[in-house]
């Protein structure tokens, strides 16, 4: 059985509820934001579509034009082979190169336009090849579209040579609730958050759960600061609205970094954006604030 199925004990959430202080209840704050609705899923397609002939031999000369200096030149290129659609992607990955000098920003912006969730099962295909680019931009494009059935692909590609490419399929495996990637998440988050904070902020709040949000506030109870920090910050995307309560004891720590980001887990749970450049003297405010509201 997946860990996602399994619940905590009785007995061990009512010992960390029982640790942390009581507040008197307050008027009834709004729900945390919730998860982009996903609707309906469009049918996933089991071949790429065919390209007709006439296309396939268009392509080459208009990932040429990339290579020209004129942006209207490229606008126009990228155009027309998003036109082509993605039938035209197979070529079109194989011109993802590693070298320093590389059309890839304009391809991947191509991609981008062409390529949905239907296309998932086929993308997932590539991204056992050599290209260090290609497989990053694929995975990174997989993990955002929270769909189980790409799970042991992105699980496969955990251990990837690539730090940033292993980082995106553990972040998906998060997202789809999976309890193996809380530690490794958590490692990578606290060292790059200003690099990767605005993705994870779209990826994650599809694996909100209590489990997840449990799983979290497990892993950093008895923690250092800094792992409770980084914890914290993906509490924002994992916790759930009646978990709000498990923030008294790091609104009241003494390390300012830890209440800061207690702060801004709480903000986001009722809705409002974090604030990443809090002083010392707003953080110790808004927490007395917080611990009163929650």
């Amino acid at each position: 059985m997946n860990d996602h199925h399994r619940k905590l004990p009785l007995a061990a959430l009512c010992c960390a509820l029982f640790l942390l202080p009581s507040a008197t209840a307050q008027a009834e704050p709004p729900a945390p934001p919730k998860a982009e609705p996903q609707g309906e899923q469009p049918k996933k397609l089991a071949e790429w579509p065919e390209l007709k002939e006439a296309d396939k031999n268009r392509l080459l000369p208009l990932v040429g034009q990339f290579k020209k200096a004129d942006p209207e030149l490229q606008a126009a290129a990228s155009k027309e082979l998003i036109e082509i659609g993605a039938g035209g992607a197979p070529l079109l990955f194989q011109q993802v190169a590693d070298r320093a000098e590389n059309g890839n920003a304009q391809l991947f912006t191509v991609f981008d336009a062409m390529l949905d969730r239907r296309h998932a099962a086929l993308m997932a295909r590539e991204c056992k090849k050599p290209r260090v680019e290609l497989r990053r931009y694929l995975i990174k494009r997989l993990c955002a579209f929270a769909d189980p059935d790409v799970l042991p692909v992105l699980q496969a590609t955990t251990k990837d040579k690539d730090e940033l490419t292993a980082f995106y399929s553990q972040l998906g495996v998060l997202a789809l609730r999976q309890r193996e990637a809380v530690a490794p998440v958590l490692a990578y988050t606290k060292v790059h958050w200003k690099e990767v904070s605005d993705f994870v902020a779209t990826v994650l709040p599809a694996g909100r759960s209590t489990d997840t949000g449990l799983w979290l506030f497990e892993a950093i109870t008895k923690a250092p600061p800094a792992d409770q920090m980084a914890g914290l910050r993906l509490l924002r995307y994992l916790a759930t609205k009646e978990q709000a309560s498990l923030l008294h004891r790091y609104l009241e720590a003494t390390d300012h970094t830890v209440k800061k980001e207690a702060v801004n887990t709480a903000r986001v749970l009722h809705g409002e954006e974090p604030l990443e450049n809090l002083s010392v003297f707003q953080a110790i405010e808004m927490s007395k604030q917080w611990l009163q509201k929650l």
